[in-house]
């Protein structure tokens, strides 16, 4: 566990520009932090570009505003708050590596053992520096112990004192309650006078770390990563299946198109640039989604990062400090995901292609590009927990073969399910030779009326074990233990189909149970015929 806890020291203490241990750690809004000249520098090269009132996370690409539309960027990563947990830290690594240098020795370039550490200051001394830090009024009687005493004593380590970031030389030693925040004792007098309950920052942080509030936030905090991850994998998923229809569709435009004669050669170029645009727009959309949430991911794995190294190493002080700035972080990052739910769309590129008769009279007209833009099945639940859920398929039959005539006469399943789903889809069998394409007319519907109707071109080159997937243009929502009938109307002469078929199919979760439909004008049944079975998604 130690090793664990110093490797996100480590992490957290490195500057993520110069890679370097961090050196006057400032830290932006996301709370990424890094050198201070580190950051003046990128800003200087962001205000080149003339983006002098708004810069990038480095990290995680946050925006951040400049405090003031005057400052230069060495004022404005001046003005940038110091991390103090981190400068601790930084503290506490100096005092525990075997070469204890005295900082302020180093920047007069020189070099003098560090003996002792002085509290108050949150810097190493050598034994000359200790002396003057006892004559001196000012500092004569700052808490000060020896260095050797901090290495084996872990809660010495955790004392180095928090300075008020708006009083300079002010220990943060208090805590207003009415407010809800900690301040110093000069605070207290300017901002403070009127409150009813003002605590000493000691017993403030003791009954916040009595409380159950710093579990809480790492629990919170890992379901907001793994929602972030869900959503990430899923837009990779939609990514996938995006190229996938890309070049699936490509393949049958240049099929359609390598048919027709030279004089037409320009529409084909058109319908190509049509495609490529949607499909960059599409895919546009996808990466910038992607990219927000690996971002945000980043934040969570930093204030993960953070809240490890503050519960680990940092005072009971810090920890409060770090956990209530943490939840605000939190907070952001759920609003950001309920707010950011709309932006999530899936696409679903399509080729519509006619029987021409006249092909050069209306070749313009009949080969069109589109794309539907479809919402993926999303749960916000009211924490802001957001899951989404995997697309499942399942087969009913255990064999398949041929011989199976159609003729444009419709095969039809009844089915229920044991839970509520989304239906995403449907199974088909391709055509006898395996290569052929074939239109044909997918539809579910229950009693009464069609619930989905979907008109496609299925290519048998394209089919898994002779079975290819039909999409709906939108999921349908299907109650459980209510009777469904999946209708199949296919043009081509003789299909493939399945043997040995399960009345009863248990997939993911889902009991499905076949029966023999009404609608069936062909011999398709629980046991036999066409329709496999089912494109599918949970409801969590």
């Amino acid at each position: 566990m130690a090793t664990s806890i110093d490797s996100h020291v480590v992490d957290i203490t490195t500057c993520a520009i110069c890679l370097e241990k961090l050196n006057v750690p400032k830290y932006l809004p996301c709370l990424h932090t890094f050198c201070e000249s580190c950051i003046q520098t990128y800003m200087s090269s962001e205000f080149e570009k003339g983006h002098n009132q708004i810069i990038e996370c480095p990290v995680c690409r946050t925006n951040v505003n400049t405090p003031n539309e005057n400052y230069s960027s060495e004022e404005w990563a001046i003005a940038l708050p110091l991390n103090f947990l981190i400068a601790g830290l930084l503290q506490q690594e100096k005092v525990q590596s075997p070469q204890k240098q005295f900082m302020v020795c180093e920047r007069m370039e020189k070099k003098s053992d560090a003996i002792f550490v002085c509290f108050d200051c949150s810097d190493l001394l050598c034994d000359n520096c200790f002396k003057h830090h006892k004559a001196i009024k000012y500092t004569a009687d700052h808490v000060i112990n020896p260095i050797e005493q901090l290495t084996t004593d872990i809660d010495l380590l955790k004392s180095f004192k928090n300075k008020c970031s708006e009083h300079k030389g002010k220990d943060v030693e208090l805590y207003c309650v009415d407010h809800d925040i900690p301040c110093c004792s000069m605070c207290v007098s300017i901002y403070h006078r009127k409150c009813e309950k003002v605590l000493s920052i000691e017993d403030a942080a003791r009954d916040y770390n009595r409380t159950e509030k710093v579990k809480e936030l790492r629990t919170q905090l890992k379901k907001v990563e793994d929602d972030i991850k869900d959503i990430i994998k899923d837009r990779q998923s939609a990514m996938d299946k995006l190229e996938s229809q890309y070049r699936d569709k490509k393949r049958k435009l240049d099929n359609v198109f390598s048919e027709l004669v030279s004089k037409i050669n320009d529409i084909k170029v058109r319908r190509e640039t049509e495609l490529l645009k949607i499909y960059n727009e599409a895919k546009e959309n996808i990466d910038m989604i992607k990219l927000m949430f690996t971002n945000k991911k980043k934040n969570i794995e930093n204030e993960k990062q953070i809240l490890d190294a503050c519960e680990s190493k940092a005072s009971e002080v810090q920890v409060m400090v770090e956990v209530k700035r943490l939840k605000q972080h939190l907070e952001g990052h759920k609003k950001m995901i309920e707010s950011k739910a709309d932006e999530i769309i899936d696409y679903e590129l399509s080729f519509q292609n006619e029987n021409i008769s006249d092909l050069l009279a209306r070749a313009e007209s009949s080969c069109k590009i589109s794309m539907e833009k479809n919402k993926p099945i999303l749960v916000i639940i009211k924490t802001g927990s957001t899951k989404l859920s995997e697309i499942y398929s399942c087969n009913r039959f255990v064999s398949n073969s041929c011989d199976w005539p159609v003729s444009g006469n419709s095969d039809a399943i009844c089915f229920q399910v044991s839970k509520e789903i989304q239906l995403c889809g449907i199974l088909s069998f391709v055509c006898k030779d395996g290569v052929s394409t074939c239109k044909l007319t997918a539809s579910v519907k229950d009693d009464s009326e069609d619930l989905v109707v979907v008109s496609d071109t299925i290519d048998g080159k394209l089919a898994e074990n002779r079975i290819v997937k039909i999409h709906f243009p939108k999921p349908v929502k299907l109650k459980a233990i209510k009777k469904y009938h999946a209708i199949l109307v296919m043009k081509g002469p003789v299909c493939y189909s399945g043997g040995n078929g399960k009345v009863v199919v248990d997939s993911n979760g889902v009991r499905f149970t076949f029966e023999k439909s009404k609608f069936d004008k062909n011999w398709t049944s629980a046991v036999q015929g066409q329709i496999p079975g089912f494109l599918f998604r949970n409801l969590l």
